[in-house]
């Protein structure tokens, strides 16, 4: 034992410190930090992928796609559930949503593979050829007034103020509001500098203002229904590398990464990973994790 002892630096006392330290029982904490702990190579392929949004417009957006696309489906969907997502983001029209089905549907898979789509529309948002016409198109969803080519403080307010009042509390309510208060703090931040496309182009890529940014995943598509279809544009070429990447790995109950292995997956079969939180009556000691922003 004091042989032992003697490797470790200042002895018995750093000994018992590091016997003392103790680590938070996965299985208490919320789904996400579980797969952020996890070890199975499943589970952090599937991060490796969807780390790609992070600081990216599309970052709130995947959280919101997340609802809909889950882990234990490797995030595919049938048509049927992608039309559901897009009604949720407000996207009323049934030609339009049928034009995006069409446009995204796997052929290989006859679903929606949702990182593929998510990789697509980042490459559509930030290639010089169609990034000016998607941030366009959600520029021009904001409130104009009529004589000018500019947002308009005070029609913004007006808009704002018509959003707070109503009792709908649907997402796409949400994330309009959401776009009419980015405007109002910028023009409150700027001392009421001009709102151009310039200035909203700045904005939309500035990793302070991601979230914002992703409130405007309706006119995301919208504008990937024009600009990856003839006679405006064409879908973006996934990289067969990416896409490699991408394949999902299967689960395999007989090989045990790590103690919360199994409790997760059964987690994710019982469909309560988006509710699922913290223990209640649990005390909670101090960790270190990655977490989603």
């Amino acid at each position: 034992m004091l042989t032992v002892l003697g490797t470790w630096d200042n002895n018995i006392d750093v000994f018992m410190e590091k016997v003392g330290e103790r680590t938070v029982e996965p299985w208490l904490l919320d789904y996400e930090e579980r797969r952020r702990l996890n070890k199975e190579p499943r589970i952090i392929r599937q991060l490796e992928r969807e780390d790609e949004w992070k600081d990216t417009c599309l970052e709130g957006a995947w959280a919101c796609m997340r609802r809909f696309a889950r882990p234990i489906d490797d995030f595919r969907v049938s048509d049927a559930r992608f039309y559901e997502y897009l009604t949720f983001i407000g996207i009323t029209s049934n030609l339009l949503k049928a034009k995006i089905v069409e446009l995204f549907r796997s052929d290989m898979h006859g679903e929606i593979d949702c990182l593929h789509v998510f990789k697509a529309l980042l490459m559509g948002l930030t290639d010089p050829n169609s990034s000016p016409g998607f941030v366009e198109h959600c520029y021009r969803s904001l409130p104009f007034a009529t004589s000018s080519i500019e947002v308009e403080y005070e029609e913004v307010k007006r808009a704002i103020g018509k959003k707070r009042s109503t009792k709908d509390r649907k997402m796409a309510m949400e994330l309009r509001t959401l776009q009419l208060e980015g405007v109002i703090r910028y023009y409150e931040e700027s001392g009421m500098s001009p709102f151009t496309l310039d200035t909203f182009t700045s904005l939309f890529f500035d990793k302070d203002w991601r979230f914002w940014a992703s409130s405007f995943i309706k006119c995301i598509f919208e504008a990937a229904a024009k600009y990856f279809s003839h006679p405006h544009g064409s879908m973006p070429v996934i990289p067969l590398r990416w896409k490699k990447l991408a394949e999902p790995l299967p689960f395999d109950r007989n090989e045990i990464y790590d103690a919360d292995s199994i409790l997760l997956r059964n987690l994710e079969i019982s469909g309560k990973e988006n509710t699922s939180g913290k223990q209640k009556g649990k005390k909670r000691r101090k960790h270190v994790s990655r977490k989603l922003s």
